[in-house]
């Protein structure tokens, strides 16, 4: 009863913070299209298709659980190009806590990648993201502080709560800016910055005029050939929504089996820290261009008493389908 009691107030005390922040991955290199729109279409092969599934604070409440999955391309990608083009679509689907609150989003993404240079090299890259977004909430299943009893929430009390819906829907607009690079053979980076919620769109079950935060984005990384075989991918990834932040930063580290092939099998391992709140190892295997990802967040902020240091689960998967047209050149995109 008192870890219960706990509980709730922790989660009292964190509601504006919960309430601010926007669906999120550990593994953001895993998921391109959540991070920047710019990012579409920036891959090594003509095609790419993938899904994140993420479920966290089981031992504390409902456990909140996200999927999503993506598909992108590249068009006009032809030596004769100063640039090509990306294109694809997403989809999310959130829910969390006691009343189910479930959010739906499709998003329609697209790119314009610039070559910088001669040799193709260097791009700076953009791109805009459109998104229908939809909110459900099942207001029977949640209790209210007028509904405490001096025992234990009863709801045959009344909540005195009026003017509300149990869904609603909104359009949202982001846009982002990318630049990626092949230095020499060895090392290749990327540097990423977009802003979410361009045009602040009312998000509220209420009748009030709320708005959602601008969420502006930066990231950046670099993949360093330590040998043939191995390499490590040191990378950070940062976002701000009014008074919510967080902040990323960790290391990937590849293994490839057979290093003369291009499409060699490789396994991966890596350790992240989302300042202020957990640390996660990652491991992972890829597979005829099939890369598995699998991270577990640990806890250590706040919640932990509650959580007893138990985070989140995370899992990617990701396909990058191989070039069919001999005559389209390397893209220096982020590699992880």
């Amino acid at each position: 009863m008192r870890k219960n009691i706990f509980i709730l107030i922790v989660l009292m005390c964190l509601g504006n913070l919960l309430t601010a922040q926007d669906i999120h991955f550990s593994q953001y290199y895993s998921s391109p299209l959540t991070v920047n729109p710019a990012q579409t279409g920036m891959l090594n092969g003509s095609y790419r298709v993938g899904a994140n599934f993420r479920t966290q604070w089981a031992s504390v409440t409902v456990p909140y659980k996200t999927f999503a999955a993506y598909g992108d391309f590249n068009f006009l990608n032809q030596p004769f190009n100063k640039g090509f083009g990306g294109a694809g679509l997403s989809i999310i689907r959130d829910q969390a806590g006691d009343g189910n609150l479930t959010v739906t989003k499709v998003s329609g993404c697209g790119a314009y990648h610039l070559a910088a240079d001669g040799a193709r090299k260097y791009y700076l890259s953009f791109g805009l993201q459109a998104s229908y977004i939809q909110k459900r909430i099942d207001w029977s299943k949640l209790y209210f502080h007028s509904q405490w009893d001096d025992i234990e929430f009863n709801q045959s009390r009344p909540s005195y709560e009026t003017g509300y819906k149990s869904s609603f829907i909104y359009f949202d607009f982001q846009i982002g800016a990318l630049y990626s690079f092949i230095a020499n053979e060895k090392v290749s980076g990327y540097a990423s910055a977009s802003l979410y919620h361009a045009l602040r769109p009312k998000d509220s079950f209420y009748e009030n005029d709320f708005k959602l935060g601008g969420r502006p984005q930066l990231s950046a990384g670099a993949t360093v050939n330590i040998t043939d075989a191995v390499a490590i991918t040191p990378s950070f990834y940062y976002q701000n929504q009014k008074n919510a932040s967080e902040l990323l930063t960790g290391i990937m580290a590849s293994y490839a089996v057979m290093p003369s092939d291009e499409n060699s099998n490789k396994f991966y391992f890596g350790t992240y820290l989302r300042i202020g709140d957990a640390f996660y190892p990652v491991a992972g295997y890829e597979f005829q261009n099939i890369r598995v990802l699998l991270n577990y967040d640990v806890n250590y902020s706040e919640l932990k008493p509650a959580s007893d240091g138990r985070g989140a689960i995370e899992i990617s998967i990701v396909y990058t389908g191989a070039r069919r047209n001999k005559g389209v050149i390397d893209i220096p995109c982020p590699r992880f």
